[in-house]
């Protein structure tokens, strides 16, 4: 299952890209802190936030995200509202003319469950995005005028390096696919517009609290549908939960 996933993400964007596409490939640097915090039995508070990095950490896209975290059971969750401010940054090979910079409202679906020693979890987005946009010959800002949908399913596979199941102090394996579809205003292409694979060891140092660096990859394919990025470089993924809510 590992190696075909592995095959799968690294080969989709590829099979996609159609053939007089401009294609770039650039070193990219991320880093990302998570976090849950759970107020009480149903109800939670999520948070993450995003550094991103192109060209030897050059600036390419910050953010703050944060929701209201529902939950049903141990293993199902919904976020039924949340916001995200993104800044953006002229980066690259083939820098955009602005830095346009994004609003987001989003809702999701999140699932959790072992198989074997494998710990796996999915999560399903839908992200409501208002764009930022300039002049193209006076560079005026026009302020959040462009909107757009977008979907967006990851799955996440884990599994212990020894042992039965990760559990404090335990390394661990695994990948990370995720996979992109916009529909909206200037979207000019209808298809798989971004995915993201990522893979590397990380290490579970107690239940609360992991670190897991890694190689990553993201195929990125700009709205008109003429430039895909390859995003080759590194992840490090941090994440921190907090339980305030009564013990019983």
């Amino acid at each position: 299952m590992y190696k075909f996933i592995l095959v799968l993400a690294l080969g989709m964007p590829y099979f996609l890209a159609a053939q007089t596409r401009q294609v770039i490939t650039q070193p990219t640097e991320w880093f990302m802190f998570a976090s849950n915090m759970k107020l009480s039995k149903k109800i939670g508070f999520t948070f993450d936030a995003q550094f991103r990095f192109s060209q030897n950490f050059e600036g390419m896209q910050h953010f703050v995200r944060n929701g209201l975290d529902v939950y049903v059971n141990q293993r199902l969750s919904f976020v039924p509202i949340g916001y995200m401010y993104v800044w953006n940054y002229r980066y690259g090979e083939r820098p955009p003319a602005f830095a346009d910079n994004e609003q987001r409202i989003w809702q999701q679906v999140f699932y959790k469950h072992p198989i074997g020693k494998w710990r796996f979890t999915h999560r399903l987005r839908l992200e409501q995005r208002f764009l930022q946009s300039h002049n193209s010959i006076t560079g005026e800002d026009n302020g959040y005028n462009i909107f757009r949908n977008r979907l967006r399913y990851r799955l996440v596979a884990q599994v212990p390096l020894k042992g039965a199941a990760i559990t404090p102090k335990t390394f661990f394996t695994g990948v990370m696919n995720e996979a992109f579809y916009s529909w909206g205003k200037d979207v000019s292409t209808y298809e798989i517009d971004q995915n993201r694979f990522f893979t590397g060891v990380g290490y579970q140092i107690n239940k609360d609290f992991f670190v897991w660096p890694g190689f990553f990859y993201q195929y990125l394919l700009r709205s008109n549908g003429a430039l895909q990025e390859n995003n080759v470089g590194f992840l490090i993924w941090v994440s921190y939960n907090f339980d305030f809510s009564k013990k019983e």
